[in-house]
C-alpha cells in the first residue's frame, strides 16, 4: 500500500492502480475499486465472532461437488437483493472473504464462463483466467482464503454444514449487531452529559434502519423514490423516440394471445401476469408450450417450469415444436411421444434430420437461421410458489436477458406452510406472490390454470368467474384466456385440434382492427405443441408476423 500513499503528480497514475490490483491491495467490484484492507471495526464489536459467521456462510456455499447456486441465491434473498444487484463488498470484514464473495457473486450472476458454483469450479476458473491474462487481482490471496475455508471444521471445530438458513440468519444478526450496538453505546455514553444529543440520535436512527434492513431482508444498495421530474423526463424521452428506434414487441406466435398483449412482450420492461386457463385435458399446457417456443424463436429468452411434467416430457415438447416448425408442413415424425421414447423408433435419414435440427436448437439457431432467445426449463413436482419464485430469481440473476416464464400450473403447486391445501386464502396469496415475482424480476409470467366445474355446462362458454379457487388470479392478470372445445350438436363430429379461446380480460385493450373480440378459434397440432391456424390472424393488426399459420 506504500505506492498508494505516495503523492502522484496530476493525482492519478494507472500503473500504481494496476500494481495495487495485481497485489490484491485493491479489488474491482461492480461499484468500482475498493480497498482490500480489513475493515476498521468500532470499539466493542467482536471481530472474531463476525469472522466466524463469514466462514460458516462461505464454507457452506463452497463445500461439495454439486452446484451451490441455490444456496448463494438463498443468501442474496435473505438480505433482500434484487436480481440485478451485486452483493456489497462492505458486508465482509476479512479482505480474503471479501474477494472470494465477490468472485462467487460474479459466477452466480452469469459473469463467469462456469456452469457450477463450488470451490473446485472457482479454483479452475481463476487459474484459467490467470493463464489467459484475464484475471486482475491476487490469485494467492484467493487461493489461501479458499483453502482455509475448505479446511474449516476439519480439526473438529464447529463447521458450517449446519442448516444453511440458520447460517444466513446468524450472519445477518452478527452484521446487524456490529452496525447498531456501537452507535447505541455512544448514545448511552452521553447519559450524564449536558447539551443536545440530536446528532447521536440521528446516527442511531440511521444505524437502526440499516441493521433492520439486513435482518428483515430489505437490504438494498440504492433505494430511491421517483419524483414528478422523473415521470416527465422519462415519458418525454419515450414518447419522442422515433418509430424505427423503438423496441418492437416480441410475438408469442399466437395471434389470439398477441392481440391482447399489445403485440407481445418487451424484454426488460415486463411485470405482467398472463393467465391461460382450461379444463383438464383440453390443451392448456400444449398452448403454453407453443407460446413459449414462439417467444424463443422470435428472440426472447424463456423459462418453462412445470409442477406436473417431468424434465424429459418438457424437453420433448419443446424440441417437437422446433422440429414441426423446421419441417414447414405437417408430418407425423418427431412428435412428443416419439421424442420421449414412447412412439415409433426414429432411424435412418429421419434420425440424421433430427440430429441436425436438435443441434441447431441446442445452439440457439431458429429454423430460419436467425438467433433464438435462450430456452430454459425445469421440472418441480408439487413445488410451492416460494420455491418457484426463488428458482426464477436465481435464473434471472444468472441470465439477465430472461424475458418470460411459463408456470405450469397454478393449481398443481404445493401448499404453502400456514395454509390448507388450495384454500381460497392460499390461492389468493399465491397469485399475489406470482405478480410480485414478475415485478421484482422484470419479466412476464404466463400462468397456466385450471377452470372449475361451472365451466363444463355453461352455455356461453367459460368466463373469468370459472377460474378455480380465487378471483385474485384474474385481478392481477393483464389478460385472461379461457380455452375450451367448441360446443357441437350430437350429429357433428369434433374437428381434431380445434379449440376456442375466450378473451375473458384484456386490460390494455385489443389490437383487432377496431373489432372487440370475445372469442377466437384456433387449431393446434397437439402432437408437436404447434399452432396451425388462428382466426385471430384475420383481424390482428400484426398478422404478417405469422408465416405458416393459417387464417380460420
Amino acid at each position: 500500500m506504500a505506492d498508494l500513499n505516495r503523492p502522484v503528480p496530476g493525482g492519478f497514475d494507472p500503473e500504481v492502480v494496476q500494481r495495487a490490483i495485481d497485489s490484491g491491495a485493491l479489488l474491482e467490484t461492480s461499484g468500482g475499486l475498493i480497498a482490500a484492507e480489513p475493515l476498521a471495526l468500532p470499539s466493542g464489536v467482536d471481530g472474531e465472532a463476525l469472522l466466524l459467521h463469514e466462514k460458516n456462510l462461505l464454507a457452506a456455499v463452497l463445500r461439495g461437488s454439486g452446484d451451490q447456486k441455490q444456496r448463494w441465491g438463498q443468501f442474496r434473498r435473505a438480505i433482500g437483493l434484487r436480481f440485478d444487484e451485486a452483493v456489497p463488498a462492505g458486508l465482509w470484514l476479512d479482505p480474503g472473504h471479501r474477494a472470494l464473495a465477490l468472485e462467487i457473486d460474479a459466477l452466480y450472476r452469469g459473469e463467469r464462463d462456469l456452469a457450477l458454483l463450488n470451490a473446485h469450479s472457482i479454483r479452475e476458473g481463476l487459474q484459467q483466467r490467470a493463464l489467459d491474462g484475464r484475471f486482475r487481482g491476487s490469485i494467492q490471496q484467493l487461493e489461501t482464503t479458499l483453502s482455509a475455508l475448505l479446511d474449516w471444521g476439519e480439526d473438529g471445530a464447529p463447521h458450517p454444514e449446519l442448516e444453511f438458513e440458520l447460517a444466513c440468519q446468524l450472519f445477518q444478526s452478527a452484521k446487524a449487531r456490529a452496525l447498531f450496538y456501537p452507535g447505541l453505546r455512544r448514545l448511552l455514553g452521553r447519559e450524564r452529559c449536558d447539551g443536545a444529543i440530536d446528532s447521536e440520535l440521528e446516527q442511531c436512527r440511521a444505524l437502526l434502519n440499516e441493521a433492520t434492513a439486513i435482518t428483515a431482508g430489505r437490504f438494498r444498495q440504492s433505494i430511491a423514490v421517483c419524483s414528478a421530474s422523473d415521470a416527465a423526463s422519462e415519458s418525454i424521452a419515450l414518447a419522442s423516440l422515433p418509430q424505427e428506434q423503438r423496441p418492437k414487441p416480441i410475438s408469442t406466435g399466437i395471434p389470439s394471445l398477441d392481440m391482447d398483449m399489445r403485440g407481445g412482450i418487451l424484454p426488460g420492461t415486463g411485470e405482467s401476469t398472463w393467465v391461460l386457463a382450461a379444463r383438464s385435458g383440453v390443451g392448456k399446457t400444449t398452448l403454453a408450450i407453443a407460446a413459449a417456443m414462439g417467444l424463443a424463436i422470435n428472440g426472447a429468452s424463456v423459462l418453462v417450469l412445470s409442477c406436473e411434467l417431468s424434465r424429459r416430457a418438457i424437453g420433448a415438447r419443446l424440441l417437437s415444436h422446433y422440429c414441426r416448425r423446421a419441417a414447414g408442413s405437417y408430418r407425423s415424425s418427431y412428435c412428443t411421444n416419439d421424442l420421449e421414447g414412447r412412439g415409433r423408433v426414429i432411424e435412418g435419414p429421419e434420425l440424421e434430420q433430427l440430429r441436425g435440427w436438435a443441434a441447431q436448437f441446442s445452439e440457439g439457431i431458429a429454423p430460419n437461421g436467425a438467433p433464438m432467445g435462450k430456452v430454459l426449463y425445469q421440472s418441480q413436482f408439487a413445488a410451492t410458489v416460494e420455491d418457484l419464485a426463488a428458482l426464477v430469481e436465481d435464473c434471472k440473476s444468472a441470465h439477465p436477458d430472461l424475458a418470460a416464464v411459463v408456470l405450469d400450473h397454478f393449481h398443481a403447486m404445493g401448499p404453502t406452510a400456514g395454509y390448507g391445501s388450495n384454500t381460497t386464502a392460499e390461492l389468493a396469496a399465491r397469485a399475489m406472490a406470482i405478480k410480485a415475482m414478475a415485478g421484482r424480476c422484470e419479466l412476464d409470467a404466463f400462468v397456466v390454470a385450471q377452470l372449475n366445474r361451472g365451466a363444463y355446462g355453461n352455455p356461453t362458454g367459460p368466463d373469468v368467474s370459472h377460474l378455480a379457487g380465487t378471483s385474485e388470479l384474474e385481478r392481477y392478470a393483464s389478460a385472461v384466456w379461457l380455452v375450451d372445445r367448441p360446443k357441437l350438436d350430437e350429429f357433428s363430429p369434433a374437428k381434431p385440434g380445434v379449440l376456442e379461446v375466450h378473451h375473458g380480460k384484456f386490460r390494455h385493450g385489443q389490437m383487432a382492427g377496431g373489432n372487440d373480440l370475445s372469442k377466437t378459434t384456433i387449431r393446434l397440432d397437439r402432437g408437436h405443441c404447434f399452432l396451425e391456424a388462428d382466426e385471430g390472424r384475420r383481424v390482428f393488426n400484426g398478422s404478417d408476423l405469422y408465416p405458416g399459420v393459417e387464417c380460420l
